[in-house]
């Protein structure tokens, strides 16, 4: 196996990851923050909603010279945050502290995605 195809194998399963994780740590953020209208597959589907909605205007702002990446970010971060307050219906501080235990289940996601192109990397080499 190939470099790109370990690397290509670490991006989709870091993106799987981080949806599952995410669904499931929002879901017990939301849970803790007392959100009325929480369920995992409300969770899931604004993990998954969240997760889009970062890339595509995190990807849009960085097309934009010089301060693209930092004011994507930015964006990005609120953006996610309004998709969580309205997937939940519920206030930006609750939807703030769901998306907080997102970014925590996107750190473990990538963690494990990474462990994974590690070692598929290694095992490509018969190491």
């Amino acid at each position: 196996m190939s470099l790109f195809a370990s690397f290509g194998i670490g991006i989709v399963f870091a993106f799987i990851f981080m949806v599952l994780i995410g669904g499931l740590f929002m879901w017990i953020a939301a849970k803790i923050a007392r959100v009325e209208k929480s369920s995992f597959g409300r969770a899931m589907a604004a993990a998954v909603a969240a997760a889009f909605v970062e890339i595509l205007v995190s990807f849009l702002f960085n097309l934009v010279p010089v301060l693209g990446s930092f004011f994507g970010f930015i964006v990005g971060l609120l953006a996610a945050i309004l998709v969580i307050k309205t997937v939940f219906a519920t206030s930006f501080g609750k939807a703030f502290l769901v998306w907080i235990f997102n970014i925590v289940a996107a750190g473990i996601g990538l963690l494990l995605a990474a462990m994974l192109m590690a070692s598929s990397l290694l095992m490509s080499h018969g190491i």
